[in-house]
């Protein structure tokens, strides 16, 4: 296994890149966490929005 030029990259004599930087993909793994966890609370909040419009609806019908 051979060193790039890029750190913590190798290279197999088959030419096949091998990734040996453990803290930068641990961070990766992170911030990709995150960012699922930031659309999932975007998607329910989204969900609320309209289930709010619904019951505001109903009680507009409740009224007349």
């Amino acid at each position: 296994m051979t060193r790039t030029e890029y750190p913590g990259i190798h290279k197999e004599r088959e030419g096949i890149l091998i990734n040996k930087d453990n803290s930068a993909l641990t961070a990766y793994k992170k911030l990709k966490q995150k960012e699922l966890n930031i659309q999932s609370i975007k998607q329910d909040v989204d969900d609320l929005k309209s289930d709010i419009a619904e019951i505001k609806e109903l009680l507009r019908g409740l009224v007349k």
